[in-house]
Protein backbone atom coordinates (compact mmCIF):
# COMPACT_ATOMS: atom_id res chain seq x y z
CA UNK A 1 0.00 0.00 0.00
CA UNK A 2 1.83 2.96 -1.03
CA UNK A 3 1.54 5.99 1.36
CA UNK A 4 2.24 10.11 -0.11
CA UNK A 5 2.40 11.97 2.69
CA UNK A 6 3.37 15.58 0.93
CA UNK A 7 5.73 18.17 2.66
CA UNK A 8 8.48 20.68 1.40
CA UNK A 9 11.67 21.08 3.09
CA UNK A 10 13.91 23.85 3.78
CA UNK A 11 16.92 25.22 6.11
CA UNK A 12 17.35 28.72 7.46
CA UNK A 13 20.59 30.32 7.43
CA UNK A 14 21.36 29.23 11.01
CA UNK A 15 20.79 25.54 10.29
CA UNK A 16 17.33 24.95 11.35
CA UNK A 17 15.51 22.14 9.31
CA UNK A 18 12.25 23.09 8.70
CA UNK A 19 9.37 20.51 6.89
CA UNK A 20 6.07 21.68 6.19
CA UNK A 21 2.69 19.34 5.76
CA UNK A 22 -0.14 21.04 4.57
CA UNK A 23 -3.66 19.42 5.32
CA UNK A 24 -6.82 22.15 5.51
CA UNK A 25 -8.62 19.41 6.34
CA UNK A 26 -9.48 20.31 9.58
CA UNK A 27 -8.53 23.80 11.67
CA UNK A 28 -5.60 22.41 13.25
CA UNK A 29 -2.41 22.46 13.16
CA UNK A 30 0.28 20.80 15.30
CA UNK A 31 4.05 22.37 15.94
CA UNK A 32 6.73 19.47 16.37
CA UNK A 33 10.49 20.22 17.25
CA UNK A 34 13.20 17.43 17.48
CA UNK A 35 16.38 18.39 18.94
CA UNK A 36 18.98 16.00 18.24
CA UNK A 37 19.85 15.08 21.58
CA UNK A 38 19.18 12.44 24.44
CA UNK A 39 20.42 10.43 27.11
CA UNK A 40 22.98 8.86 24.36
CA UNK A 41 24.71 11.51 24.48
CA UNK A 42 25.24 11.92 28.15
CA UNK A 43 28.40 10.47 30.33
CA UNK A 44 28.81 8.13 33.04
CA UNK A 45 28.30 10.55 36.10
CA UNK A 46 26.18 12.95 34.09
CA UNK A 47 22.65 10.71 33.76
CA UNK A 48 19.52 11.80 33.55
CA UNK A 49 20.08 15.25 32.33
CA UNK A 50 18.16 15.16 28.83
CA UNK A 51 15.22 14.30 30.86
CA UNK A 52 15.89 16.91 33.27
CA UNK A 53 16.80 19.64 30.63
CA UNK A 54 13.18 18.69 28.83
CA UNK A 55 11.60 19.53 32.05
CA UNK A 56 13.35 22.98 32.90
CA UNK A 57 12.37 23.98 29.06
CA UNK A 58 8.87 24.50 30.34
CA UNK A 59 10.26 26.40 33.59
CA UNK A 60 9.92 29.64 31.56
CA UNK A 61 12.00 31.48 29.07
CA UNK A 62 13.51 34.99 28.12
CA UNK A 63 9.95 36.75 27.66
CA UNK A 64 7.50 34.04 28.97
CA UNK A 65 7.08 33.58 32.57
CA UNK A 66 7.52 30.30 35.00
CA UNK A 67 5.09 27.46 33.64
CA UNK A 68 3.25 29.67 31.26
CA UNK A 69 3.95 27.48 28.43
CA UNK A 70 1.39 25.14 29.37
CA UNK A 71 -1.30 28.07 30.16
CA UNK A 72 -0.66 29.65 27.21
CA UNK A 73 -1.41 26.78 24.77
CA UNK A 74 -4.09 25.42 26.68
CA UNK A 75 -5.86 28.66 27.06
CA UNK A 76 -6.84 28.07 23.26
CA UNK A 77 -7.73 24.49 23.71
CA UNK A 78 -4.44 23.13 22.26
CA UNK A 79 -2.36 20.23 23.68
CA UNK A 80 1.72 20.81 24.41
CA UNK A 81 3.48 18.44 25.92
CA UNK A 82 7.18 16.94 25.58
CA UNK A 83 9.44 13.38 25.60
CA UNK A 84 13.00 12.24 25.48
CA UNK A 85 14.27 8.79 24.41
CA UNK A 86 17.73 7.47 24.00
CA UNK A 87 18.69 9.69 20.69
CA UNK A 88 16.37 12.16 20.40
CA UNK A 89 14.03 14.82 22.55
CA UNK A 90 10.92 16.33 21.20
CA UNK A 91 8.60 19.11 21.82
CA UNK A 92 5.27 19.01 20.53
CA UNK A 93 2.22 21.44 20.52
CA UNK A 94 -1.16 20.79 19.02
CA UNK A 95 -3.55 23.93 18.26
CA UNK A 96 -6.28 25.49 16.87
CA UNK A 97 -4.97 26.84 13.62
CA UNK A 98 -5.18 30.30 13.70
CA UNK A 99 -3.62 30.39 17.46
CA UNK A 100 -0.28 28.99 15.15
CA UNK A 101 1.80 31.64 15.51
CA UNK A 102 1.57 31.52 19.36
CA UNK A 103 3.08 28.03 19.22
CA UNK A 104 5.92 29.48 17.19
CA UNK A 105 6.86 32.18 19.28
CA UNK A 106 6.82 30.29 22.31
CA UNK A 107 9.35 27.42 21.13
CA UNK A 108 11.66 30.02 19.54
CA UNK A 109 11.84 32.16 22.43
CA UNK A 110 12.96 28.84 24.50
CA UNK A 111 15.04 27.88 22.01
CA UNK A 112 16.76 30.98 21.55
CA UNK A 113 15.87 32.35 25.39
CA UNK A 114 15.71 29.85 27.43
CA UNK A 115 19.01 29.70 30.14
CA UNK A 116 17.61 33.67 30.47
CA UNK A 117 14.89 32.53 32.92
CA UNK A 118 16.66 29.88 34.25
CA UNK A 119 17.36 30.23 38.51
CA UNK A 120 18.53 27.48 41.18
CA UNK A 121 14.94 27.42 42.43
CA UNK A 122 13.74 26.15 39.40
CA UNK A 123 16.36 23.28 38.83
CA UNK A 124 16.06 22.43 42.54
CA UNK A 125 12.53 22.12 41.94
CA UNK A 126 12.47 20.17 38.54
CA UNK A 127 14.86 18.31 40.16
CA UNK A 128 12.68 16.87 42.88
CA UNK A 129 9.97 16.25 40.18
CA UNK A 130 12.22 14.39 38.15
CA UNK A 131 13.53 12.21 41.32
CA UNK A 132 9.73 11.87 42.48
CA UNK A 133 9.23 10.50 38.48
CA UNK A 134 11.84 8.26 39.14
CA UNK A 135 10.87 6.70 42.47
CA UNK A 136 7.24 6.64 41.66
CA UNK A 137 8.04 4.56 37.79
CA UNK A 138 11.33 2.18 39.37
CA UNK A 139 12.59 2.93 42.46
CA UNK A 140 9.27 2.14 44.10
CA UNK A 141 7.56 0.21 41.51
CA UNK A 142 7.28 -4.21 41.79
CA UNK A 143 9.64 -5.08 38.51
CA UNK A 144 11.22 -1.59 38.39
CA UNK A 145 14.47 -2.08 37.91
CA UNK A 146 13.85 -4.06 35.01
CA UNK A 147 15.17 -1.66 32.49
CA UNK A 148 18.03 -0.53 34.66
CA UNK A 149 19.69 -4.18 35.62
CA UNK A 150 18.91 -4.94 31.79
CA UNK A 151 20.43 -2.01 30.24
CA UNK A 152 23.50 -2.50 32.59
CA UNK A 153 23.75 -6.06 31.59
CA UNK A 154 23.80 -5.50 27.92
CA UNK A 155 26.21 -2.89 27.36
CA UNK A 156 29.38 -1.62 28.77
CA UNK A 157 29.36 0.97 31.70
CA UNK A 158 31.06 3.74 29.01
CA UNK A 159 28.54 2.62 25.99
CA UNK A 160 25.81 5.47 26.41
CA UNK A 161 22.94 2.93 26.34
CA UNK A 162 24.00 1.17 29.51
CA UNK A 163 22.04 3.57 31.74
CA UNK A 164 18.42 4.39 31.39
CA UNK A 165 16.90 7.61 30.17
CA UNK A 166 15.83 9.18 33.43
CA UNK A 167 19.64 8.90 34.46
CA UNK A 168 20.55 7.82 38.50
CA UNK A 169 19.28 9.34 41.63
CA UNK A 170 23.40 10.41 42.39
CA UNK A 171 23.87 12.04 38.94
CA UNK A 172 20.81 14.24 39.55
CA UNK A 173 21.62 15.35 42.47
CA UNK A 174 25.00 16.78 41.49
CA UNK A 175 23.63 18.68 38.49
CA UNK A 176 24.42 22.33 38.88
CA UNK A 177 22.71 25.36 36.90
CA UNK A 178 26.58 25.47 34.93
CA UNK A 179 25.61 21.81 33.92
CA UNK A 180 22.25 22.80 32.39
CA UNK A 181 23.96 26.04 30.86
CA UNK A 182 26.48 23.71 29.00
CA UNK A 183 23.82 21.64 28.01
CA UNK A 184 21.54 24.40 26.39
CA UNK A 185 24.72 26.36 24.58
CA UNK A 186 26.00 22.43 23.48
CA UNK A 187 22.49 20.84 21.69
CA UNK A 188 19.76 23.53 22.05
CA UNK A 189 20.41 25.68 19.02
CA UNK A 190 19.03 25.76 15.28
CA UNK A 191 22.01 23.70 13.95
CA UNK A 192 20.68 20.93 15.97
CA UNK A 193 17.12 20.91 15.70
CA UNK A 194 14.03 19.71 13.07
CA UNK A 195 11.05 21.98 13.42
CA UNK A 196 7.76 20.62 11.58
CA UNK A 197 4.88 22.42 10.78
CA UNK A 198 1.15 20.13 9.85
CA UNK A 199 -2.28 20.47 9.32
CA UNK A 200 -3.84 24.13 8.33
CA UNK A 201 -1.83 26.80 7.64
CA UNK A 202 -1.26 29.63 4.94
CA UNK A 203 2.51 28.84 3.59
CA UNK A 204 3.64 32.34 2.87
CA UNK A 205 2.63 33.04 6.10
CA UNK A 206 4.10 30.25 8.27
CA UNK A 207 7.88 30.56 6.31
CA UNK A 208 7.36 34.71 7.02
CA UNK A 209 6.73 33.63 11.31
CA UNK A 210 9.33 31.01 11.51
CA UNK A 211 11.78 33.40 9.64
CA UNK A 212 10.73 35.79 12.11
CA UNK A 213 11.15 33.93 15.11
CA UNK A 214 13.23 31.46 14.33
CA UNK A 215 15.68 33.06 12.16
CA UNK A 216 17.95 35.35 14.42
CA UNK A 217 18.52 32.41 16.84
CA UNK A 218 22.25 31.96 16.71
CA UNK A 219 23.42 28.69 14.83
CA UNK A 220 25.62 27.51 17.76
CA UNK A 221 28.51 25.25 17.61
CA UNK A 222 28.25 21.83 16.02
CA UNK A 223 27.63 19.40 18.87
CA UNK A 224 30.49 16.42 19.51
CA UNK A 225 29.42 13.38 17.66
CA UNK A 226 29.11 10.25 19.98
CA UNK A 227 32.23 7.87 19.71
CA UNK A 228 30.59 4.56 19.92
CA UNK A 229 30.56 1.31 18.66
CA UNK A 230 28.83 -1.75 19.89
CA UNK A 231 30.61 -4.93 19.94
CA UNK A 232 29.00 -6.76 22.19
CA UNK A 233 26.66 -8.97 19.73
CA UNK A 234 27.26 -13.37 20.61
CA UNK A 235 29.84 -12.48 24.00
CA UNK A 236 28.08 -15.11 25.85
CA UNK A 237 25.18 -15.17 28.19
CA UNK A 238 24.59 -13.20 31.22
CA UNK A 239 22.34 -14.00 33.57
CA UNK A 240 21.47 -12.04 37.05
CA UNK A 241 19.00 -12.82 40.09
CA UNK A 242 17.37 -10.31 41.40
CA UNK A 243 15.23 -10.50 44.40
CA UNK A 244 12.77 -8.11 44.99
CA UNK A 245 9.35 -7.30 46.98
CA UNK A 246 6.98 -9.08 44.11
CA UNK A 247 4.35 -11.12 44.49
CA UNK A 248 5.31 -13.53 41.45
CA UNK A 249 8.66 -13.90 40.09
CA UNK A 250 8.97 -12.27 36.21
CA UNK A 251 11.81 -13.56 33.71
CA UNK A 252 13.24 -10.51 31.36
CA UNK A 253 15.16 -12.25 28.43
CA UNK A 254 17.00 -9.44 26.19
CA UNK A 255 18.80 -10.17 22.72
CA UNK A 256 20.82 -7.78 21.07
CA UNK A 257 19.87 -7.29 17.68
CA UNK A 258 20.40 -4.59 14.95
CA UNK A 259 18.94 -0.72 15.84
CA UNK A 260 16.29 1.38 14.28
CA UNK A 261 18.69 2.74 11.11
CA UNK A 262 18.53 -0.84 9.90
CA UNK A 263 16.60 -2.74 7.36
CA UNK A 264 16.33 -5.63 9.96
CA UNK A 265 14.89 -3.89 12.54
CA UNK A 266 11.95 -3.51 10.29
CA UNK A 267 11.93 -7.83 10.14
CA UNK A 268 12.40 -7.77 14.05
CA UNK A 269 9.38 -5.75 14.51
CA UNK A 270 7.16 -8.50 12.27
CA UNK A 271 8.76 -11.22 14.59
CA UNK A 272 7.88 -9.60 17.57
CA UNK A 273 4.31 -8.75 16.24
CA UNK A 274 4.20 -12.85 15.24
CA UNK A 275 5.26 -13.69 18.83
CA UNK A 276 3.46 -10.77 20.75
CA UNK A 277 0.90 -8.94 18.73
CA UNK A 278 -2.46 -9.09 20.33
CA UNK A 279 -4.19 -12.64 21.91
CA UNK A 280 -4.14 -14.75 18.38
CA UNK A 281 -0.06 -14.17 18.75
CA UNK A 282 1.94 -17.23 20.10
CA UNK A 283 3.37 -16.13 23.32
CA UNK A 284 -0.49 -15.26 24.64
CA UNK A 285 -1.89 -17.70 22.90
CA UNK A 286 0.72 -21.04 23.95
CA UNK A 287 1.73 -19.96 27.33
CA UNK A 288 -1.18 -18.34 28.98
CA UNK A 289 -4.45 -19.42 26.59
CA UNK A 290 -3.59 -22.79 26.00
CA UNK A 291 -0.78 -24.14 28.63
CA UNK A 292 -1.95 -21.81 31.42
CA UNK A 293 1.79 -21.39 32.74
CA UNK A 294 1.71 -17.04 32.06
CA UNK A 295 -0.24 -14.64 33.85
CA UNK A 296 2.05 -12.38 31.15
CA UNK A 297 3.57 -13.29 28.17
CA UNK A 298 4.78 -10.65 25.88
CA UNK A 299 7.51 -9.23 23.31
CA UNK A 300 8.67 -6.05 21.96
CA UNK A 301 11.63 -4.62 20.23
CA UNK A 302 13.22 -1.72 22.08
CA UNK A 303 13.79 1.25 19.95
CA UNK A 304 17.60 2.32 19.97
CA UNK A 305 19.72 3.64 17.25
CA UNK A 306 22.90 1.49 16.15
CA UNK A 307 21.90 -1.23 18.13
CA UNK A 308 18.47 -2.39 19.83
CA UNK A 309 17.07 -5.04 22.26
CA UNK A 310 14.26 -7.80 21.38
CA UNK A 311 13.13 -7.96 24.98
CA UNK A 312 10.59 -11.02 26.34
CA UNK A 313 8.95 -10.97 29.45
CA UNK A 314 7.36 -13.78 30.96
CA UNK A 315 5.18 -13.87 34.72
CA UNK A 316 4.61 -17.30 35.43
CA UNK A 317 1.07 -17.95 36.79
CA UNK A 318 1.04 -18.81 40.94
CA UNK A 319 2.89 -21.98 41.56
CA UNK A 320 4.63 -22.23 38.17
CA UNK A 321 8.29 -22.99 38.49
CA UNK A 322 10.64 -20.15 37.29
CA UNK A 323 12.71 -22.62 35.51
CA UNK A 324 9.68 -24.26 33.44
CA UNK A 325 8.22 -21.30 32.75
CA UNK A 326 12.31 -20.56 31.41
CA UNK A 327 11.86 -23.63 29.32
CA UNK A 328 8.58 -22.81 27.98
CA UNK A 329 9.39 -19.37 26.40
CA UNK A 330 12.65 -20.97 25.07
CA UNK A 331 10.83 -23.55 23.37
CA UNK A 332 8.37 -20.93 21.58
CA UNK A 333 11.57 -19.26 20.22
CA UNK A 334 13.09 -22.48 19.57
CA UNK A 335 10.08 -22.91 17.23
CA UNK A 336 10.61 -19.51 15.00
CA UNK A 337 14.44 -20.55 14.57
CA UNK A 338 13.19 -24.07 12.91
CA UNK A 339 11.41 -22.43 10.88
CA UNK A 340 8.20 -22.27 12.15
CA UNK A 341 6.43 -19.57 10.53
CA UNK A 342 3.66 -19.87 7.75
CA UNK A 343 2.56 -17.09 5.17
CA UNK A 344 -0.97 -17.32 6.79
CA UNK A 345 0.58 -15.37 10.05
CA UNK A 346 2.84 -13.40 8.49
CA UNK A 347 0.40 -11.73 6.33
CA UNK A 348 -1.86 -10.92 9.41
CA UNK A 349 0.70 -9.31 11.09
CA UNK A 350 1.64 -6.98 7.86
CA UNK A 351 -2.13 -6.18 7.53
CA UNK A 352 -2.16 -5.04 11.88
CA UNK A 353 0.81 -2.68 10.88
CA UNK A 354 -0.19 -1.64 7.77
CA UNK A 355 -3.91 -1.27 9.69
CA UNK A 356 -1.85 1.11 12.85
CA UNK A 357 0.04 3.05 10.58
CA UNK A 358 -2.51 4.21 8.29
CA UNK A 359 -4.72 5.00 11.38
CA UNK A 360 -1.57 7.24 12.90
CA UNK A 361 -1.54 9.03 10.18
CA UNK A 362 -5.17 10.24 10.08
CA UNK A 363 -3.67 12.44 12.87
CA UNK A 364 -1.06 15.61 11.99
CA UNK A 365 0.57 15.27 15.41
CA UNK A 366 1.82 12.07 14.04
CA UNK A 367 2.51 13.06 10.88
CA UNK A 368 4.54 15.93 12.16
CA UNK A 369 6.24 13.85 14.52
CA UNK A 370 6.66 11.05 11.69
CA UNK A 371 8.31 13.46 9.03
CA UNK A 372 10.71 14.96 12.64
CA UNK A 373 11.66 11.23 12.81
CA UNK A 374 12.72 10.42 9.57
CA UNK A 375 14.75 13.66 9.42
CA UNK A 376 16.61 13.46 12.54
CA UNK A 377 17.30 10.18 12.80
CA UNK A 378 17.49 8.72 9.39
CA UNK A 379 18.26 12.04 8.06
CA UNK A 380 15.78 11.65 5.83
CA UNK A 381 11.70 13.37 5.84
CA UNK A 382 10.90 11.29 2.83
CA UNK A 383 11.32 7.64 4.59
CA UNK A 384 7.48 8.45 6.00
CA UNK A 385 6.06 7.35 2.87
CA UNK A 386 8.71 4.74 2.10
CA UNK A 387 8.20 2.76 5.63
CA UNK A 388 4.83 1.01 4.89
CA UNK A 389 6.73 -0.44 1.44
CA UNK A 390 9.82 -1.54 3.88
CA UNK A 391 7.53 -3.55 5.83
CA UNK A 392 5.12 -4.98 3.34
CA UNK A 393 8.24 -6.44 1.53
CA UNK A 394 9.70 -8.59 4.38
CA UNK A 395 9.21 -12.40 3.31
CA UNK A 396 8.85 -15.73 5.65
CA UNK A 397 12.37 -16.44 5.29
CA UNK A 398 13.67 -12.99 6.39
CA UNK A 399 11.99 -13.35 9.76
CA UNK A 400 13.58 -16.93 9.99
CA UNK A 401 16.68 -15.73 9.26
CA UNK A 402 16.53 -13.39 11.23
CA UNK A 403 15.63 -15.47 14.44
CA UNK A 404 18.03 -17.36 13.49
CA UNK A 405 20.84 -15.36 13.21
CA UNK A 406 20.33 -12.82 16.14
CA UNK A 407 18.19 -15.30 19.09
CA UNK A 408 21.08 -17.25 20.59
CA UNK A 409 22.08 -17.39 23.58
CA UNK A 410 25.18 -16.67 23.57
CA UNK A 411 23.81 -13.59 22.05
CA UNK A 412 20.92 -12.54 25.50
CA UNK A 413 20.99 -11.21 29.03
CA UNK A 414 18.61 -12.92 31.47
CA UNK A 415 17.25 -10.96 34.44
CA UNK A 416 15.18 -12.80 36.45
CA UNK A 417 12.89 -11.39 39.45
CA UNK A 418 11.89 -13.49 42.70
CA UNK A 419 10.08 -12.79 45.54
CA UNK A 420 12.55 -12.20 48.42
CA UNK A 421 12.96 -15.04 50.97
CA UNK A 422 11.67 -17.39 48.45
Amino acid sequence: MPINIPFKSYRLDNGLQVLLHHDATTPITAVNLWYNVGSWNEKPGKTGFAHLFEHMMFQGSGHVGSDMHFRLIQSVGGTVNGSTAFNRTNYYETLPSHHLERALWLEADRMGFLFEAMTQEKLDNQRDVVKNERRQRVDNQPYGLWLDKTLEMAFPPDYPYHWPVIGYMEDLDAAGLEDIQHFFETYYHPGNASLCIAGDFDEAQVRNWVDSYFGTIPRGVQPPGVRARFEGYFGGEKRELLEDNVQLPRIYLSYHVPGMDSREFIVGQILSAILSGGKSARLYNELSYKRQLAQEAACFLFPMLQTSLLMFMVTPQNGVAVDKMEAALQKEIDRVTASDINDGELERIKNQIVAYKVRELQSVSHIADGLNQAAVLYNDPGYINKELELYQAVTRQDVVTFAQKWLQNSNRVVLTFIPKNE
